[in-house]
């Protein structure tokens, strides 16, 4: 650590609960490790200063995947990318969850980072957050004043800020089983060069019955606002209609028009970022009609 620019003294709380007690000791004073793949970059550039760094490494609890086939998966806040993209459960069930994992950088970079430290660094082009609004992901926090869960749809509050108070840590992800008829698929669209970032992230989930009218729709958006989004507007364009070429057209307009707002910046201008997103969200719903 001596090559870090920083000085700060470093602990490995053996369990949650000394884990929380130095939260509450150090409070804005101190930072969590998971991966680090965030973090250590922040620190070597200066960006950070605090007195005093905690790693969750020897936390074995945060560490696990459980599966339960009627009601769905947590994953641990340790739990790595690559360990995450290559459960069965998830290739099987949450594939646009897989493909988020997957884009990711490279195979080093997912061996060491989180899903849980990928939506906490809270940047709008996360490529998880996405498949988790697209999922209803619940975010589990435990702090000096207990337990509590956060649709993850509220976790995000701005650009590197969540609802996460400084004394509080994440110890699992939850999502729902996906109901039976129910195609997911997450899009992302970077550039390598530039850091393989995303200029959008899109993430359908969608139910249909057998007349192929939507039962229920997810949209979500990211790199194109403040925070990873549902795009209200898009899913309201087909909840509980048939699923046509026009209504497509429709839920793609309106998620590009009206459920995000983008930026321009050296990646890319507002209105390409636009109409991405229309391509996306249309290609996906057109996917959808495809699977039946």
């Amino acid at each position: 650590m001596a090559n870090l620019k920083t000085n700060y003294e470093y602990h490995v709380p053996p369990g949650i609960d000394e884990a929380l007690s130095l939260l509450a000791a150090y409070g804005t004073d101190c930072k969590l490790i998971a991966g680090g793949t965030d973090l250590v970059p922040k620190i070597k550039a200066g960006v950070l200063r605090f007195s005093h760094l905690i790693s969750l490494k020897k936390l074995e609890e945060l560490t696990k995947i459980h599966f339960d086939p009627s009601k769905g998966i947590s994953i641990g806040s340790m739990v790595s990318l690559r360990q995450a993209e290559a459960h069965q459960a998830i290739l099987k069930y949450y594939p646009a969850l897989y493909q988020g994992m997957h884009s990711m950088a490279n195979t080093q970079v997912r061996n060491r980072g989180t899903i849980a430290g990928n939506i906490c660094n809270a940047v709008p082009s996360a490529d998880t957050a996405p498949p988790l609004l697209a999922y209803d992901a619940i975010v589990n926090i435990v702090g000096k004043n207990g337990k509590r869960s956060v649709p993850v749809n509220s976790f995000f509050t701005g650009v590197c800020c969540t609802v996460l108070e400084p004394e509080e840590l994440v110890t699992d992800i939850f999502i729902p089983l996906p109901d039976e008829n129910t195609y997911s698929i997450y899009y992302k669209y970077a550039v390598r060069k530039a850091l393989d970032l995303a200029m959008i992230g899109v993430a359908v989930n969608v139910t249909t019955d057998e007349e192929n009218v939507v039962t229920h729709a997810r949209i979500a958006l990211g790199a194109v606002a403040a925070v990873p989004k549902r795009a209200l507007e898009a899913e309201a364009m087909i909840q509980g209609k048939k699923l046509t070429e026009e209504r497509i057209l429709q839920a793609a307009e309106a998620a590009s028009q009206k459920d995000c707002s983008p930026i321009t910046d050296l990646r890319a201008t507002a209105d390409y970022r636009r109409r991405m997103v229309f391509i996306h969200v249309r290609n996906a719903l057109r996917k959808v009609v495809e699977t039946k």
